[in-house]
Parts: C-alpha cells; sequence; structure tokens
C-alpha cells in the first residue's frame, strides 16, 4: 500500500489494518490547505443529440420510453438499463425524418450556429455523401461562375480531397457531368418558381441593347411579393432578337410570360424611348383579356427614372462638352503609357495630395 504521507518510505508506519488508515488521513494533509469541493452528481453527462429527435415520456414505477418525434415509435428508454444507441440507429432510418438523406453512412458530430440570433452552437448529426457534395460543387459553378472544366483542375482535386478525406479523386465529377447538372438544377428551380409565380401579379423591367458584334438582346426580369410579403426579383429571359422593332419585343415578352404561366402583369418599365412606347402599346392590345389586368392597363407604363435622369444629366453636361473632352484627352495620355501613369503619381506625391483613387475614364452609358 502506498504511504498517504509525504514522509519517506523508510519513515512511515506499515500497516495491514483499515484502522490505523483510517486515523492517518488528517496527518496526510495540511491544516491551512483547502479541500476542493466534489463535483455535484449527475452535471458532468452531456445530454445525448438523440434527445433533439425523441421525447422522453414517463409510463410509471420509474420507467421512461422515448418516442420519435416523426414516426411516432417507441424505445424503452430507462436511464440505467438502456441507452441511446437504439435511438440513435433509429434516426437514419426513419421514413418521415426530414434529414434521413443527410444520415446514411457514417455520422459524425458536427457544430452549427445556432438560428434567430442565438449564441453558441449546436450539435448536429451529419454524414458525407457523395451525392450531397456533387450538388454542392455544382451549386459553386453556377454560383461562382466558374467554367465547367474547373472541376477537372489538379489543384481543386487535391484540396477538394484534403479537405475530406473520404472523397476519391474518381468521385469528383467530368465537366460534362456538372455541366448535366447543371441542367438539370435549372430544370427544379424554374418548376419551383413557376409554381412561385402562379396567380400572382407581377412587375417587369425590360432592357435591350445592340452588343459591338452588332447583335440584339432584350432582357426581362420579374419583381413580385409572395406569401411572406417578401420581395423577389428573378431574371424571366434573356435572349437574342431580330431587332428593336415595337413587335418583335412585344412578341417575345409576350411569348415569355405565357412559357412562365404569369396571367397578370401589375406594370412594365422600360427606357423612355420611343420604340418602348409602341411596345407598351402592343402589350395592352394583346394582355387586356388576362385574368390579372389592372384597370385595363391604364397604369401600366413606367418609365425608368435612372434614364431619364441620366438623359437630363447628359443634356446639361453638353454646356460644357469641351472642357469635358479636354478633360478625358488628358486622363486618356496619361494613361496610355505606365512611364506617364507613373510620372503622374510621381508628382501627386510631391506635390502632397491626398487621394487614393487614380484617375480613370468615365463610362458615358453608365
Amino acid at each position: 500500500m502506498k504511504p498517504l504521507s509525504d514522509a519517506p518510505p523508510s519513515q512511515a508506519t506499515p500497516t495491514a489494518t483499515a484502522e490505523p488508515v483510517a486515523q492517518a488521513v488528517p496527518t496526510a494533509i495540511p491544516t491551512n490547505a483547502e479541500v476542493p469541493p466534489l463535483p455535484p452528481k449527475g452535471n458532468n453527462r452531456k445530454k445525448s443529440i438523440a434527445w433533439d429527435h425523441f421525447e422522453k415520456v414517463d409510463i410509471g414505477e420509474g420507467h421512461f420510453k422515448a418516442v420519435c418525434n416523426y414516426c411516432q415509435k417507441t424505445y424503452l428508454a430507462d436511464s440505467k438499463g438502456h441507452g441511446t444507441a437504439n435511438l440513435l440507429n433509429h434516426m437514419p432510418i426513419c421514413v418521415k425524418n426530414p434529414n434521413r438523406k443527410t444520415l446514411k453512412g457514417q455520422q459524425t458530430l458536427a457544430f452549427e450556429p445556432k438560428m434567430d440570433g442565438e449564441e453558441g452552437f449546436q450539435l448536429l448529426l451529419t454524414a458525407f455523401t457523395i451525392e450531397a457534395s456533387r450538388k454542392a460543387l455544382t451549386e459553386m459553378v453556377i454560383i461562382d461562375e466558374l467554367p465547367f472544366r474547373f472541376v477537372e483542375g489538379y489543384g481543386f482535386q487535391r484540396y477538394a480531397t484534403t479537405l475530406q478525406p473520404k472523397l476519391q479523386i474518381r468521385d469528383i465529377p467530368s465537366h460534362q457531368t456538372v455541366a448535366r447538372d447543371v441542367i438539370d438544377i435549372y430544370g427544379v428551380e424554374r418548376e419551383e418558381l413557376k409554381g412561385a409565380l402562379k396567380g400572382r401579379r407581377v412587375c417587369l423591367t425590360m432592357d435591350t441593347w445592340t452588343s459591338i458584334q452588332n447583335l440584339c438582346y432584350m432582357s426581362l426580369t420579374g419583381h413580385f411579393i409572395d406569401d411572406d410579403w417578401k420581395l423577389h426579383k428573378r431574371i424571366l429571359n434573356f435572349c437574342q432578337v431580330e431587332d428593336h422593332k415595337e413587335e418583335t419585343i412585344g412578341r417575345k415578352i409576350e411569348l415569355c410570360l405565357r412559357e412562365w404561366g404569369i396571367s397578370g402583369i401589375f406594370t412594365l418599365t422600360v427606357d423612355n424611348a420611343s420604340s418602348n412606347g409602341a411596345t407598351i402599346k402592343f402589350l395592352e392590345n394583346v394582355t387586356k383579356d388576362w385574368e390579372g389586368t389592372v384597370l385595363e392597363h391604364e397604369f401600366l407604363h413606367i418609365r425608368c427614372c435612372a434614364h431619364i435622369l441620366n438623359l437630363i444629366v447628359g443634356d446639361g453636361m453638353r454646356e460644357i462638352d469641351a472642357s469635358i473632352a479636354k478633360v478625358r484627352e488628358v486622363v486618356r495620355y496619361v494613361k496610355s503609357s505606365p512611364n506617364r501613369n507613373q510620372t503622374f503619381v510621381g508628382f501627386v506625391e510631391r506635390l502632397g495630395i491626398e487621394s487614393k483613387s487614380l484617375l480613370c475614364l468615365d463610362v458615358p452609358t453608365r
């Protein structure tokens, strides 16, 4: 038996009975030492995450059962006789569990920030699946506007396999597969948007322009408010058109609205151009008998305030057009050569001008 005092073993008194040991305990602890309090019983065990999906019900006589929040299946849940392993095994196979697909395979614990502004984190069961990672990869390509061949780069593949060791390089899809997945996501999102637009009045904004290749394009955007009073903006069409004639643009908008199932137009905002006015007249005649028509399209036409303001500013700047042209030529001369630009920066520093922005040419159309 190990001696309880701090004295060397040669000075400790050996004993074989329990009574002298009990008497030696007070002498082994200094009188001025503080004995740490014992931890409270029952508080050192963490609550299992299974109870986020089960409800514990008292069935009497000190026995409990666990009821699934989704399928109402019951398990014995006595704290001493039964653990939570059966509850954790039930979660990924529960048919009515909304997180069932993400719980397949080997499960791990993950920390997720609490919602609704609450501080701290909550524990969740997560499982790695090839399907979920492939969908997230496709969404990344769409959101970040990456080329499809980005997924075939060695650097990205190495980073992905390092981030998730369970992911093999052969599991990363090719650019053809990513292209097909993008089309699939587009189809799903399109159907969801059609359902959201069904039976709603939509405010439209339309713009047309000509590219440097002398090709005509049109963009049509829809604005609507959902059931939760949240404003949404969605691009309904972005396409090439034959010309900018009112009948061509009007027919294109009509076909787009019929394709999306939109039966009610609230307003249509366009630039302050004569061709757009004729397009509005064409749409008024075509859609005046539609179900969602308001006041026979009396207030359908909305002129773009930004375009009108740009025209006003443009007319006002014509009074000093000669001076503006000289300033543009100076800026163009300085920026045409790296040496000139560096010389200009040197003069700025020598004169003590405090400015973080350098020279730039304006864009008249913006």
